[in-house]
């Protein structure tokens, strides 16, 4: 078996053009040659004392250039490492460029977007607006026994047809498609403001986004306003009547947690009211890093999707209103009880949640 060839770096390879010798070695030694020969045709005869050496050293140098590498590289390589070393600057003054950001639209704003770093700032989103949840009547329906809807047969002449049905079924992925995109829209505008108030060495013009941001969400607000008022039409006419079933025949599914009930911890959180926090734990009380926990109002509108840190820990940046607030834990491979507060305008104490 033949051996394999050793590798070589084809881009700096050079050919040998003449003779042994390549081309740059022949012009190195081609042109100490013709200085050599032409200082001893004319400066010899006139001036020897100084031709002679000049002669002498022109002929040396081109055979160094040519044939006399240091380290592996040529002569040239190190002059040009000299003289870059020699010539580049090695103290730099820094000089003001007389700039000034009193023209930056952010800066009558500054004061703002320092103390919003410190503290946060209680604002009205689109998300505090009151929505009818979609299909509200229908998820009632579908918590009941058996027992329950058994009764509510002989009632089929309210029931909605399929025509009404299909159109309440449209509307309510509308108003879904309308929560997903508020609550991203809302994520984009905290992202902004925290990435406004962090000191930056060039200044960043956020007004045109956050006037986008605003703009998009006033047009999320009309559109979530108009499907509303659909919704409210459909279900005026088919609402089935869920007085008529016995409360105690009902399934609960959801656990209600009163503000003062929930295991406290000692750390906090904030320091300032009505904002939620807490710390998911799971049964054996490890912290659970990455739990999505989402706020939803009496509505059942999301107005907050958080997330925990790696301690387990999640927390508002922006107080709510005084309500009442329903909060949905999601994790893979875990569960959690569905759990129920209300605001009264009071610093709440961290929240200890523990999986099922």
């Amino acid at each position: 078996m033949e051996p394999h060839p050793i590798p070589q770096n084809v881009t700096t390879f050079q050919f040998h053009l003449v003779g042994d010798m390549t081309l740059k070695q022949f012009l190195y030694l081609a042109a100490g040659s013709t200085i050599a020969y032409l200082l001893f045709i004319w400066g010899v005869p006139y001036y020897p004392l100084i031709a002679w050496p000049v002669l002498i050293t022109s002929a040396l140098l081109g055979i160094a250039f040519a044939f006399m590498p240091i380290a592996s590289r040529p002569l040239d390589y190190w002059l040009k490492a000299f003289l870059k070393a020699v010539y580049s600057p090695t103290k730099r003054v820094w000089v003001k460029n007389r700039k000034t950001f009193r023209d930056d639209p952010l800066f009558a704003s500054r004061l703002v977007t320092y103390l919003s770093g410190l503290q946060p700032m209680q604002t009205q989103m689109p998300t505090d607006y009151p929505l009818r949840p979609p299909l509200a009547w229908l998820r009632e329906a579908s918590r009941l026994p058996t027992t329950a809807k058994s009764d509510l047969t002989t009632a089929s002449s309210d029931l909605p047809t399929p025509a009404e049905l299909g159109k309440t079924v449209d509307l309510a992925r509308q108003a879904q498609n309308l929560q997903v995109r508020i609550i991203q829209t809302e994520r984009a505008l905290n992202q902004i403001k925290a990435e406004a108030s962090q000191p930056a060495a060039i200044p960043i013009d956020y007004s045109g986004q956050v006037n986008k941001i605003i703009a998009d969400l006033q047009i999320l607000v009309s559109q979530a306003s108009n499907i509303r008022q659909q919704l409210d039409e459909v279900t005026k006419r088919d609402q089935i009547n869920l007085a008529a079933v016995p409360p105690t025949k009902l399934k609960e599914k959801i656990r209600v947690v009163m503000s003062a009930k929930p295991k406290q911890i000692q750390a906090t959180l904030t320091s300032f009211p009505n904002i939620i926090n807490g710390v998911v734990k799971d049964k054996t009380g490890n912290y659970l890093e990455g739990t999505v926990t989402v706020i939803y109002d009496k509505e059942g509108l999301p107005v907050r999707a958080l997330k925990t840190n790696k301690l387990g820990q999640f927390t508002g940046s922006t107080p709510l209103p005084n309500s009442t607030y329903t909060l949905e834990l999601e994790k893979d491979n875990f569960s959690f009880d569905v759990l129920q507060i209300e605001l009264n305008g009071q610093v709440l104490p961290p929240l200890l949640i523990t999986s099922k």
